[in-house]
């Protein structure tokens, strides 16, 4: 009887190994939803950044000169780079949610998958908490990023693209994607999220970090600058390298003071500018890079 029982358990051991096992299974499974997340999430980064790049940077550059934010720098752009890191941040955050959907399979997070279960007006809830929660997460998470290790190992990837393209959006390195999004790691263990909300919730994300990578001011709002992230308020932070380092609410850097003492002016001169009559003192005529 003893053998027989130890026979048995050698076999269930190697069950799951095999092609049916559940760690193969679940092997597959993630790899399949983190290749899936990563088409889905690079299409979209690349439509939302190229298009602005080709208008901006290069189809109607004379035409919106008057609203480029750096007129003069000494490193000129590099595309091709911003790219390359931020299709790694994207793989990167795919495989963080590959591994984060198979965690219900083990009865583990509050992630659902029917939209029912909660409805119409919570799946829009959840995506504003989201956004809530994140934006201030990413403020603190942000300053430490500036803190001198990490700013030296980690976080200096994305500074040295002092003149942003919207292609830099994403061009993070690996370790500082992990830590900028980790509260990802918790929410679901505190709300029922949707797959769906979340991804929609990305997208937004995306959209709103091409717009603060533009390399031009757009907005023309007297107000929205006051409580709203600007391509002025993000393209300085690049430039000064310090600063200004909220993500969507202009909130944090308001209750810390860590606004740019001429961020309301230079936004100003940018919004009101127009063709033949540039912004006064355009970000980086006198700290080029």
């Amino acid at each position: 009887m003893k053998f027989e029982n130890q026979k048995t358990h050698k076999w269930q051991g190697a069950a799951v190994l095999e092609p049916q096992g559940p760690i193969v299974q679940t092997l597959i499974s993630f790899s399949i939803t983190t290749l899936e997340s990563f088409a889905f999430y690079a299409g979209v980064f690349l439509v939302m950044a190229t298009l602005p790049y080709l208008v901006l940077w290069r189809w109607q550059r004379e035409r919106f000169s008057h609203k480029r934010i750096q007129k003069k720098t000494k490193r000129q752009p590099r595309v091709a780079r911003e790219i390359g890191y931020s299709l790694l941040t994207l793989f990167t955050f795919s495989a963080m949610l590959g591994a984060l959907f198979e965690l219900p399979r083990h009865g583990l997070t509050l992630i659902y998958f029917s939209i029912g279960d909660y409805g119409w007006i919570y799946f829009i809830f959840s995506i504003a908490v989201m956004a809530v929660v994140h934006d201030s997460y990413y403020y603190w998470a942000h300053r430490l990023m500036h803190t001198r290790w990490l700013f030296k190992h980690v976080h200096m990837m994305h500074h040295q693209f002092t003149n942003p393209t919207p292609f830099a959006a994403y061009a993070f390195h690996p370790g500082e994607i992990v830590i900028e999004i980790a509260v990802f790691g918790v929410l679901p263990f505190i709300m029922p999220l949707h797959p769906a909300a979340i991804a929609t919730y990305v997208v937004i994300l995306t959209y709103l970090n091409v717009i603060s990578h533009l390399g031009f001011e757009l907005y023309t709002s007297k107000t929205l600058h006051r409580w709203f992230i600007t391509s002025t308020h993000h393209n300085m932070h690049h430039s000064r390298v310090s600063g200004n380092y909220m993500l969507y609410f202009n909130i944090w850097d308001k209750l810390m003071g860590t606004n740019h003492s001429d961020y309301d002016a230079k936004y100003e001169e940018l919004a009101n500018a127009e063709p033949g009559r540039p912004a006064a003192a355009a970000e980086g005529d006198a700290q080029a890079r």
